[in-house]
């Protein structure tokens, strides 16, 4: 069965990352049995959580 966040149509994003980050972000990906991507938008999905809580600001 597919999980909702497959459901989600997705647009292509692209970035430069510093490398440890990403070799700490791979690493963590490995240990957590996700998706490289699914880590990523779950770190984006909490870091606007937080901007909301701290300083009011609606992203919905």
């Amino acid at each position: 069965m597919a999980r909702q966040r497959d459901l989600v149509q997705r647009d292509t994003f692209s970035t430069r990352l510093n490398p440890e980050l990403l070799k700490k972000l791979k690493y963590l990906s490995i240990e957590e049995g996700k998706k490289l991507n699914e880590l990523i938008e779950e770190a984006v999905t909490m870091l606007l959580d937080d901007y909301k809580r701290r300083k009011g600001r609606l992203f919905d």
